[in-house]
């Protein structure tokens, strides 16, 4: 497999379309709903990163800051190239950009089935039992930076 980039992106960049279908196929169409639906008037004030293969876009996350917290939304890697680290690699850069701009706390709402992934990471459950978000069960989660 050629190699990932991470960079990135706001909701000007052309790569956003892109990312808004990734999020769109992975995170919303299984639970019947569509990203369009969605209100995405405030991520024009938060930062996204999108991994690369060569120009295509298969993997997103984006942060969103509050003070020195920042809170991990819109995880999705492309189900094709799972388990290839590049979940890891999005998170590693989000955290490194959080680090530099002063946040101290990462927090994020873990589908069920996602978390033992952000474990993996240094991310700690704080939220047992679980809690419903859009249908399914989460945790909220956090990590110390």
């Amino acid at each position: 497999m050629e190699s990932v980039t991470i960079q990135i992106i706001n909701s000007d960049s052309p790569l956003y379309k892109d990312e808004l279908k990734l999020r769109d196929e992975i995170l919303r169409k299984p639970i019947n709903l569509k990203i369009e639906n969605d209100d995405l008037s405030d991520e024009v004030n938060q930062i996204h990163f999108v991994a690369l293969l060569d120009t295509a876009v298969v993997g997103v996350v984006v942060l969103k800051i509050e003070g020195q917290v920042g809170k991990l939304r819109q995880m999705a890697v492309n189900p094709e190239i799972q388990g290839k680290q590049i979940g890891r690699k999005l998170v590693n850069a989000l955290e490194a950009y959080a680090k530099e701009n002063g946040i101290k706390e990462i927090k994020l709402h873990a589908r069920h089935y996602a978390s033992v992934f952000y474990e993996k990471l240094g991310y700690a459950n704080t939220s047992k039992p679980a809690f419903e978000e859009v249908g399914m069960k989460h945790f909220e989660m956090a990590k110390v930076l």
